[in-house]
């Protein structure tokens, strides 16, 4: 206390990356998968295979019941794919300005919140002036254990 300083030990926040798979149970696991409990972390990766060059896209990815996102704020995401995201009651949308051949990600994070088995629902994706280019992803189940105290 007072006037002199005392060196800080810098902590590295890690994190374990494991793939959630449909009908993994939080109970259970499956092929040795940690459960995942309320307050848990998760990373959603929206992953994009494009055939030609497209501009003016939209990506909505419906949030699980149970699940919040854990950024707060809409708005312009500079350095990524995307160029905005904005965050609703029922979805996150992200809006691509351009999205090149080949092979591309989004990423954002959601906290699990509430235990129970929950469905998320399919990420659709169309382009704004072009509406018979359309997408959609295939549905996955989630289930959420409560923390234990």
């Amino acid at each position: 206390p007072g006037s002199r300083l005392e060196p800080v030990a810098a902590t590295r926040v890690r994190y374990r990356r494991t793939e959630l798979r449909d009908g993994d149970t939080a109970w259970g696991g499956g092929a040795g998968h940690p459960p995942v409990t309320s307050g848990d972390l998760l990373e959603v990766e929206l992953m994009l295979t494009s055939k030609n060059d497209y501009d003016y896209l939209v990506f909505e990815d419906p949030k699980p019941a149970g699940c919040e996102p854990v950024e707060v704020r809409s708005g312009a995401r500079w350095g990524e794919l995307c160029s905005n995201m904005e965050l609703r009651d029922e979805k996150v949308a992200f809006f691509v300005s351009w999205l090149g051949k080949g092979d591309h990600t989004i990423r954002y994070r959601l906290r699990a919140e509430s235990p129970g088995t929950f469905h998320t629902l399919p990420t659709r994706g169309w382009a704004m002036y072009a509406p018979e280019l359309k997408c959609n992803a295939d549905e996955l189940r989630l289930s959420v254990k409560d923390r234990e105290p």
